[in-house]
């Protein structure tokens, strides 16, 4: 009698345990948290110490402009990216982002990049024009040089390849090759890569620029203490603890910084993943 009164009691407790568990992280999906990041490097013009970016990563037309402009407000950055996957396929809709354009206005300058929601969409073309109605500067295959009281800062946007077979070489080969040529010459002129696919970073790291921001990877899903992201599928098949799914990564010349993304997708069901904003403060 003893025994079944423990193993009884022990499943009480699983079920309680689970159940708070599930609440958690119920909760933790309809908020938006802010993570911050501090990039010093040394070829951070004077001008542009302080400096902040905004990044906006997979929102896929969740439900929380509301809480990213509160975090913008509150954060005060110097621009703001949007890092692909806007809309949420097999819809074209970018309500979400609207609103967060429309509210910012021109007070913040605003550049984005297609992910493969937007790349592979029947109305690729309808969502640029209607983003860049919206203040939204569309930089894909191209650069800005961003100045600031006589210093300047190199931003350029890669173009998503509206593929998945990111793991043939002649792929990589044509997303690298349509970016190379507005990669500064002068080595010492910073400059920062916007590109959504964060496993194409072993291919990136060393293309000439100093930062590379990215997504994609929605933080590996579901997250585990002291082993990451649990779910992804990159360009190495690692479907299982998926390589570049969040966070810093330093492995060549460039660094790079993958968002988690801010998505509520039923289908990709965040577990323990809290949907997240990111601010990289620039420091020299």
């Amino acid at each position: 009698m003893k025994k079944i009164k423990t193993l009884v009691i022990i499943v009480l407790a699983l079920i309680l345990a689970s159940a708070a568990a599930l609440a958690v992280n119920t909760a933790m999906n309809k908020t938006v948290k802010l993570t911050r990041y501090t990039f010093r490097h040394n070829d951070v013009p004077y001008n542009f110490d302080g400096y902040k970016i905004f990044l906006i990563a997979d929102l896929h037309e969740a439900p929380f402009a509301e809480q990213i402009l509160a975090h913008i407000e509150n954060t005060s950055p110097d621009v703001i990216i949007f890092c692909g996957d806007m809309v949420q396929l097999p819809g074209y809709s970018f309500e979400e982002t609207k609103k967060i354009a429309e509210n910012v206005g021109d007070t913040i300058p605003m550049y984005a990049v297609s992910g493969n929601h937007e790349s592979q969409n029947e109305e690729y073309e309808h969502i640029i024009g209607n983003l860049w109605d919206v203040g939204i500067v569309w930089l894909e295959n191209d650069y800005k040089k961003i100045k600031k009281d006589g210093d300047i800062i190199w931003l350029i946007g890669a173009k998503d390849s509206g593929k998945n077979e990111l793991w043939e070489e002649e792929v990589r080969e044509d997303v690298i090759s349509k970016i190379e040529g507005f990669i500064p010459e002068d080595s010492e002129e910073f400059s920062i890569l916007i590109n959504h696919r964060a496993d194409m970073y072993p291919y990136l790291k060393n293309i000439g620029v100093d930062l590379i921001l990215s997504g994609h990877m929605h933080g590996g899903i579901i997250r585990l203490p002291f082993l990451g992201g649990v779910i992804g599928h990159d360009i190495y098949d690692n479907s299982i603890f998926p390589a570049y799914d969040y966070g810093f990564y330093s492995e060549g010349a460039a660094a790079m910084i993958v968002s988690g993304g801010c998505d509520q997708n039923a289908s990709k069901k965040r577990y323990f993943n809290q949907p997240e904003v990111v601010l990289i403060t620039l420091d020299r």
